[in-house]
């Protein structure tokens, strides 16, 4: 998925959505450049973004949405 569509899904800035794909990138010790992607806006203008695969837009979206993170998590016996 690609970032402007994440920004959508979520009702974020895509600005902000793009600096949280890219901690997130960072903080798995991932490569950034493996996932940007170029867009062209409504004028031709190019557009800076990432596309993400289905395991990380899942991760993402999970740190978005506290029960959907619990509902990710095994259970403990605690």
């Amino acid at each position: 998925m690609c970032s402007r569509e994440l920004a959508e899904y979520t009702g974020k800035q895509h600005k902000h959505a793009f600096r949280d794909i890219g901690k997130m990138l960072n903080d798995l010790s991932e490569d950034r450049s493996k996932y940007g992607h170029i867009s062209k806006d409504s004028y031709g203008r190019a557009q800076k973004g990432y596309k993400l695969p289905k395991d990380l837009t899942f991760t993402l979206i999970a740190g978005y949405n506290v029960k959907l993170r619990k509902a990710s998590r095994p259970a403990t016996g605690a």
